[in-house]
């Protein structure tokens, strides 16, 4: 048998889950589609069932960082204009894969959790 998925979750470790929520919510679009104390879960905009969480870090000392969300766009100049008009952190410049057909940059959100965005020529 081969597996069927129903969804995709991951998640990322946050400081102040109202902070994060506000910005994946206000700057990424992401909608709340649950929320409780330790925890949020947004859904991914043009992504059905593509969730990820933001879990609120409650050990003692530095919370990991995450560097391996990537989100697929299709007009990735426009979106990094769109996060520098609001005041995102960006990472580096656009890098290009010719063979691959594909441009990325990267950007933080406001715990310091290092996202991906990526355009692929299809």
């Amino acid at each position: 048998m081969k597996p069927v998925y129903k969804n995709v979750i991951s998640f990322l470790w946050v400081k102040n889950t109202k902070i994060s929520t506000d910005f994946y919510a206000d700057i990424l679009g992401c909608k709340i589609v649950f929320e409780s104390d330790g925890w949020v879960e947004l859904s991914v905009p043009g992504a059905p069932n593509t969730f990820f969480a933001l879990n609120k870090w409650a050990g003692e000392g530095n919370y990991p960082l995450n560097n391996f969300l990537t989100l697929g766009i299709d007009d990735l100049d426009g979106f990094r204009k769109f996060l520098e008009s609001h005041n995102v952190k960006l990472v580096g410049e656009i890098r290009e894969f010719s063979e691959q057909g594909m441009r990325m940059f990267k950007f933080q959100d406001p715990d310091g959790n290092t996202l991906t965005v990526s355009e692929v020529e299809l």
